[in-house]
């Protein structure tokens, strides 16, 4: 499978390597330049590459990691986005200290899915690490309106030895 990643911080990286190690084709844009990352994106191995954002809008799954002031100048400069599935990772999810949030009527994920309203938008949540739930994968959170693109992003978490569960599974 191709994944796409427009945005660089820890998520994403931890993201695109497991997704290499897991045999994903990984395209890596970072609207703030790519000399920052570069070898970093080497060492990940030869299915990781460096691209331009539309290319990395190519993909079946696209992972977006921009900050929220920056959302709305970055998606108009995409292809059409009709259809995909854009995991929204603006989250805590690998470590805890590496964002900050900001504080508004909206959530960034909700700015992102008015921004993109004919995409599926799935929200990616903090996990659970394996101890805590007594199993063998730390699971991941996540929900969304598209119940395709949520089995989606399920099976493509857990090729990434992530387990997935929707937050709408577990209010039935």
């Amino acid at each position: 499978m191709k994944i796409g990643i427009i945005g660089v911080g820890n998520i994403t990286l931890e993201l695109a390597n497991r997704s290499a190690q897991s045999g994903h084709e990984v395209l890596i844009s970072n609207p703030r330049g790519t000399s920052t990352i570069r070898d970093l994106v080497q060492n990940m191995g030869t299915n990781v590459k460096l691209v331009k954002t539309c290319e990395a809008a190519t993909a079946e799954i696209i992972i977006i990691f921009l900050p929220r002031e920056n959302l709305e100048v970055s998606i108009n400069d995409l292809p059409d986005m009709s259809g995909k599935i854009i995991l929204h990772t603006n989250n805590p999810i690998f470590n805890v200290n590496t964002i900050s949030s900001t504080a508004s009527d909206q959530s960034s994920c909700s700015v992102l899915a008015s921004l993109l309203p004919t995409s599926h938008v799935v929200k990616v949540f903090n996990p659970l690490e394996p101890i805590v739930m007594n199993h063998n994968r730390t699971k991941i959170f996540f929900t969304g309106e598209n119940q395709k693109a949520k089995n989606n992003v399920k099976a493509f978490l857990y090729t990434l030895n992530l387990s997935g569960i929707d937050l709408s599974e577990l209010n039935t």
